[in-house]
């Protein structure tokens, strides 16, 4: 199946009429008409990247990568900033007001020293819309925006063949950029067949819609569950009935 084939299977099957399937991958060429942003530390970038499954292709780039944090959950930088530790977690007398996500400053070091992504090999990190990869293109991972009766789609269809899985998917403790980029291209990298449910991140949801969430993976897990899509539970009655409340 081509990515077109599978983005249409998954439109039509969970009626993703909104937000289209995105892939990430790197490339030293940019797409057409791509979104950049201007410069970098440039604002929050996954308001970015939900544009981007409306139709508009992003791209990112060492000198256009967003905040501080997104250039590193991007690859493009090894560290977030000096003192990230006490910004996450309750450490009041930092330049900033504190955000209190973690505990400590410790466990908030810990964190960030374990993460670890994917660095970029080529100028461009692109994300676009399934259905405009060209035939010679093929994303490392994928990523959907969706909301609950879709996600519950996904959760299960990842499950099709594991059912006994307790952690084919994942909602980490992880920032949304993280969530979306960094982890599924790690598992890419693994060749590790997980989902990453994401949009957690109480920052990132102030600059969200309230009924979305994302969910993310390598591309050959995708694919792999698009084969299985035909004879999965998104031809029964009850997979009917939620469709018709998606559409209204």
């Amino acid at each position: 199946m081509t990515t077109t084939d599978i983005s249409k299977a998954f439109t039509e099957a969970l009626k993703l009429d909104k937000y289209k399937p995105c892939g990430i991958y790197f490339s030293d060429e940019k797409p057409p008409n791509a979104l950049e942003l201007k410069k970098k530390g440039s604002g929050c970038i996954v308001p970015f990247i939900l544009k981007a499954s409306t139709g508009i292709p992003l791209v990112f780039a060492e000198e256009s990568t967003g905040w501080p944090c997104s250039a590193f959950y991007l690859g493009f930088q090894d560290t977030i900033f000096e003192g990230i530790e006490y910004f996450l977690s309750n450490k009041d007398d930092f330049w900033r007001p504190c955000e209190r996500l973690i505990q400590n400053p410790s466990l908030a070091k810990t964190l960030i020293d374990n993460i670890l992504p994917v660095k970029p090999e080529k100028h461009y990190l692109v994300i676009k819309p399934l259905e405009d990869f060209l035939p010679h293109e093929e994303p490392e991972s994928a990523l959907f925006f969706v909301n609950p009766d879709q996600l519950s789609a996904l959760v299960f269809l990842s499950h099709y063949d594991a059912p006994g899985s307790m952690d084919r998917v994942l909602a980490p403790f992880a920032s949304a950029c993280m969530a979306l980029v960094t982890l599924p291209l790690k598992l890419s990298r693994e060749k590790d067949e997980k989902a990453v449910m994401g949009l957690f991140d109480i920052s990132a949801r102030t600059r969200m819609p309230s009924d979305l969430l994302s969910f993310a993976m390598p591309y050959s897990f995708l694919k792999k569950i698009a084969e299985i899509l035909p004879e999965s539970f998104v031809t029964t009655h009850n997979w009917a009935t939620i469709k018709e409340r998606i559409i209204r």
